[in-house]
């Protein structure tokens, strides 16, 4: 199965997802550290009780990078009730398996709501647009919301076809990740810190990774 990680990995680097499939990626990053913080939150636990969490589920929990994220945290302002948290959305003929924060009802509707750091200074991040594809195409939702935790700022996404087009050809090009096809090496901000930097230089690129 694709994961929604695959995909968003995608969008930041091929090679990213081509690696975090093949090898696995067990780090704990500020996201991570985040996601815990707002789940617990929305279930009226406190800050002490998220970090017992993010400790229990991650095999490289970090408390510095638990307290440099709690440090950031801005809880958001949305007039939404919540109806699930933390839930799988899944569309088996696309093998694809879309993680949510929380589905709000929002004005009578049942919207998904992802979480992501800083916000652009308009619209949302191509990679929270996929995120909004993603649960359109597996769990049949016309629009998502994107809700930046680091400054409290709560976008929403309205899908369109353009969008869901977008997401199935990431799919396709993952599943050909999955495969085995290596993407072609694209030098980026992302590779001076990126755990997978000193594997990737060492991995010759093919005839086929110029299509991916």
């Amino acid at each position: 199965m694709i994961k929604l990680s695959h995909l968003t990995s995608y969008i930041t680097c091929p090679r990213l997802c081509y690696f975090r499939i093949h090898d696995g990626d067990e780090s704990f990053t500020e996201f991570a550290a985040i996601r815990e913080i707002y789940l617990s939150m929305r279930q009226g636990f406190d800050l002490d009780w998220a970090r017992k969490r993010a400790r229990a589920l991650h095999k490289a929990f970090d408390d510095i990078v638990f307290d440099s994220a709690a440090r950031k945290f801005v809880y958001p302002q949305i007039d939404c009730k919540t109806v699930d948290i933390d839930i799988v959305l899944k569309s088996e003929s696309l093998g694809l398996l879309v993680s949510v924060e929380e589905i709000v009802e929002c004005n009578g509707e049942a919207v998904p709501l992802f979480i992501s750091l800083n916000p652009p200074e308009k619209g949302v991040w191509m990679r929270d647009m996929i995120k909004a594809g993603a649960a359109s195409i597996a769990g049949n939702y016309s629009n998502a919301l994107i809700y930046y935790a680091y400054t409290g700022d709560v976008r929403r996404v309205e899908v369109t076809f353009s969008l869901r087009r977008k997401v199935i050809k990431l799919i396709e090009r993952v599943k050909l990740i999955q495969r085995g096809f290596l993407p072609e090496r694209r030098e980026s901000r992302y590779c001076d810190y990126c755990s997978f930097s000193e594997e990737c230089e060492r991995k010759s690129e093919t005839f086929a990774s110029k299509f991916l």
